[in-house]
């Protein structure tokens, strides 16, 4: 019998790239490719990571539907960052209707990588700087590690893990 695979699914901006922060120090979402850094010793640990998990990223984009940014710069920033990151998939959820399924803090996205690559969710992580990618996954059973990046507002479940930064997660993931 082949065990299912385990993944540690990544927030995007404020995760995986450096994000500005508003006024009331929330990130703001780039608006295209020129405007995205990568947060430092990034590559490093998805490189350590892919050689026992899946990775995934996945993101809520509403500034589409906003009307803010067009579905083709979200695009050229996740396919960078797919290539650059060597990511198994991106999952993206472009509405801004907060009882969509697939919109975080609801668990979809991550319901729907359990489906179709076949993901022990229990044995994999969710890796997130927002309140919204620590309830998904909660409520998805999988194990998650929270990026404080001194935002805000506040956590609505506690993580299991905390961290200062990406290259912390190395020391809790085995």
């Amino acid at each position: 019998m082949i065990k299912a695979k385990r993944c540690i699914f990544f927030d995007r901006d404020g995760t995986l790239i450096d994000t500005p922060n508003t006024k009331s120090s929330k990130p703001k979402s780039f608006n295209n490719l020129n405007q995205v850094h990568l947060k430092k010793e990034v590559i490093e640990v998805c490189h350590h990571l892919k050689k026992d998990y899946l990775l995934m990223l996945f993101t809520n984009q509403p500034d589409v539907t906003r009307k803010k940014n067009s579905k083709i710069n979200v695009e050229n920033i996740n396919f960078y960052l797919k290539k650059k990151l060597r990511l198994d998939d991106i999952l993206v959820n472009y509405s801004d209707d907060e009882k969509n399924y697939f919109r975080k803090p609801n668990p979809g996205m991550l319901f729907y990588a359990k489906k179709r690559f076949d993901i022990d969710l229990k044995r994999s992580y969710v890796v997130g700087d927002r309140w919204r990618d620590i309830d998904a996954g909660a409520a998805a059973k999988c194990r998650t590690i929270f990026i404080d990046n001194n935002y805000s507002e506040k956590l609505n479940c506690k993580p299991d893990f905390i961290v200062k930064n990406i290259k912390q997660i190395l020391k809790i993931i085995k």
